[in-house]
C-alpha cells in the first residue's frame, strides 16, 4: 500500500473512532464500543472492565478474573501504558489503562491469540484510550453533578417545605424590586389584598434603600391588621415578611375597651354621686334651716338644686343616648326645618351657661335661611354637646376665651363649624377623639367632668344622618369641629 493510501486509511480510522466514541453516553455503552473497537484488531476471547477501589479493582459486571490477569492489571496500573503480556497457558492479555491527568479511571483487559500488535494498532488504542479517558471523566463528573444538583433540589424541596409551612408570608426582591421568591402564604395574601399589598410593599422597599436596613410596618387591609418586616440581605436583595395581626389587634381593642369600660364605669358613678351629693346636701340644708332662712338664700340653693338636677339629667340622657345607639334603637326623623334658627336656639340656650364660665359665645350665620332635611332634635344635641365641650375645655389661662359658631352654605351641602381658643387636643390624639370611652388625660382635663362617650354620641348621630364629622385642633391654641350635611331637599 502506497504512504498516500496508508495514511488516508490511518485517517478513516481515526475519524471513525472520533465520531463513535463521542456519541457515548454512558459506561455500558462505553463497553460495548471499546469491545467492538478492540476486535477490529484481534480476536477476543474473554474481555474485563475494572474500576479502582481504595482495596485494588473491581470488576464492573462481576466477572471473575484470573489471578494471573488481575496482577497484569495491578502493573499496568502503576505504568499507564498500553500493554501485551504473554500468559502462561499460551495466548496473551491485552491491557489498555484509561487515565487523566495521571489519574487511572477505568482498565480494559482482554484475552487473545494474538501474541503482538503493530505500531499502527498502538496508535489506534492509545488515540482510543485518550478519548475514552475523556468521556469516562466527563460521565463521572455529570455524575456528580446530577448528584450534586438531587442534594441541591431535595434542600431546595425541603427548604420550600419549611417556608410553605409558615404562617407568615415570605418573599424576596432583587435590587430592583423585582420577585424573585414567594411561599405559598405570601401568594395568599397577595390575592386577599391585591395590588394595593404589592404597590405599599414596593414604596416601603424604596424608603428602606434609603433610610435603613429594616424596615417594620403596621398596615391595616379590608378591616384586616398586617405587620409587614423589610430587611435588606448580605447579597443586596429584600427580604419581605407577611405576619397577619388581626386577631392580636382585636385582643388588644378588646382588652382596651374593657379597661375602658371599667374606667367608664368608674367615671359615670363618680359623675353621678357629685350631683346626687350636691342635690341632697342643699336639700338638707333647706329641710334644716327653712323656718329662718331668708328667701334670697333660699332661691340661691333652690337654683343650686335645679342646676345640679339639670346636670344629672343631661348625663342620663347622655348614657341612655348611648345605650340605644348601642343598641341600634335610635330612629332618625327627619323634617325640614331652619338651621338658622336651630342655631339661634342653641346659642340662646348656652350663653348663660358660657357667660358663668368667662366665655364668649359667639355665632356666624348667613342672610338667607338655610333649609335642610335632618333630624331637628339630634342635630340640636349634636351642636349643644360640642358647645358644651368647648366651654368645659376653655383655657383659663387666657384673658379671652371664646366659642364661635359658624354657619356655612356649600350649594348641596352645609358646613357647621364649632370653635374654640381653649386647650386643644394633642395631635396623637386626633384619631381616638370619636373612639368610645376615650378621653385626654392631661392636667388641663383633669378637673373637668365627663363619661367620655358624648363624641362618640355626636359622631353616630351625624354618620347616622348621612354626615361627615371631623376636628382640626392645636394643642394650647384651640380646636375647630367641622360638621358636614346634605341638605337634602
Amino acid at each position: 500500500m502506497e504512504q498516500k493510501d496508508l495514511i488516508l486509511e490511518t485517517y478513516s480510522k481515526i475519524s471513525d473512532l472520533v465520531m463513535e466514541i463521542s456519541s457515548l453516553k454512558d459506561l455500558s455503552q462505553i463497553e460495548n464500543s471499546i469491545n467492538t473497537l478492540v476486535n477490529r484488531i484481534l480476536t477476543v476471547n474473554n474481555a474485563y472492565f475494572l474500576k479502582p477501589t481504595e482495596k485494588g479493582f473491581e470488576e464492573v459486571n462481576n466477572k471473575n478474573v484470573p489471578e494471573e490477569i488481575m496482577d497484569l492489571v495491578s502493573w499496568a496500573a502503576k505504568s499507564l501504558k498500553i500493554s501485551v503480556f504473554p500468559l502462561e497457558e499460551g495466548g496473551s492479555a491485552l491491557i489498555i489503562p484509561f487515565s487523566r491527568s495521571q489519574k487511572l479511571l477505568l482498565i480494559y483487559a482482554c484475552e487473545t491469540d494474538t501474541e503482538e500488535i503493530s505500531n499502527e494498532a498502538t496508535v489506534f488504542l492509545n488515540i482510543m484510550s485518550f478519548l475514552t479517558a475523556t468521556i469516562i471523566e466527563n460521565l463521572e463528573l455529570y455524575e456528580e453533578i446530577l448528584k450534586t444538583n438531587e442534594i441541591i433540589e431535595s434542600n431546595r424541596k425541603f427548604l420550600n417545605q419549611i417556608l410553605d409551612s409558615m404562617i407568615s408570608g415570605l418573599a424576596v426582591y432583587d435590587n430592583e424590586y423585582k420577585e424573585l421568591f414567594r411561599n405559598k402564604n405570601f401568594e395568599k395574601f397577595e390575592q386577599e389584598y391585591g395590588k394595593k399589598l404589592i404597590e405599599f410593599i414596593k414604596e416601603e422597599l424604596v424608603k428602606l434603600e434609603i433610610f435603613g436596613e429594616k424596615i417594620t410596618k403596621e398596615k391595616e387591609f379590608d378591616e384586616h391588621f398586617l405587620s409587614i418586616d423589610l430587611l435588606r440581605t448580605e447579597e443586596d436583595n429584600y427580604l419581605v415578611i407577611i405576619s397577619d395581626i388581626t386577631g392580636t389587634k382585636e385582643l388588644e381593642r378588646l382588652r382596651k375597651l374593657d379597661q375602658m369600660k371599667t374606667e367608664f364605669l368608674s367615671t359615670v358613678s363618680h359623675e353621678l354621686r357629685t350631683p346626687l351629693a350636691a342635690i341632697k346636701a342643699y336639700s338638707e340644708s333647706i329641710v334644716e334651716s327653712l323656718d329662718f332662712m331668708d328667701t334670697e338664700t333660699l332661691k340661691d340653693f333652690m337654683e343650686t338644686i335645679l342646676n345640679e338636677a339639670n346636670h344629672l339629667q343631661n348625663l342620663l340622657d347622655e348614657i341612655l343616648d348611648f345605650s340605644r345607639l348601642e343598641m341600634k334603637s335610635i330612629n332618625i326623623k327627619k323634617e325640614e326645618f331652619s338651621l338658622n334658627e336651630l342655631i339661634d336656639e342653641v346659642y340662646s340656650s348656652n350663653k348663660s351657661k358660657a357667660e358663668s364660665n368667662d366665655v364668649k359665645l359667639y355665632k356666624v350665620l348667613p342672610k338667607e335661611n338655610i333649609i335642610v332635611n335632618l333630624d331637628r332634635t339630634r342635630v340640636k344635641q349634636i351642636l349643644s354637646n360640642l358647645i358644651d365641650n368647648a366651654i368645659k375645655y376653655s383655657d383659663k389661662r387666657k384673658d379671652l376665651k371664646f366659642v364661635k359658631i359658624t354657619l356655612q352654605d356649600r350649594g348641596d351641602k352645609v358646613w357647621i363649624l364649632v370653635e374654640d381658643n381653649g386647650i386643644g387636643i394633642p395631635k396623637e390624639h386626633h384619631e381616638k377623639i370619636f373612639e368610645k370611652f376615650y378621653r385626654v388625660d392631661s392636667s388641663l382635663t383633669y378637673e373637668v367632668s365627663g363619661t367620655g362617650i358624648g363624641l362618640s354620641v355626636v359622631k353616630e348621630l351625624v354618620e347616622m344622618q348621612g354626615g361627615k364629622i371631623w376636628l382640626k385642633s392645636v394643642e394650647n391654641k384651640g380646636t375647630r369641629f367641622y360638621i358636614e350635611f346634605d341638605k337634602g331637599k
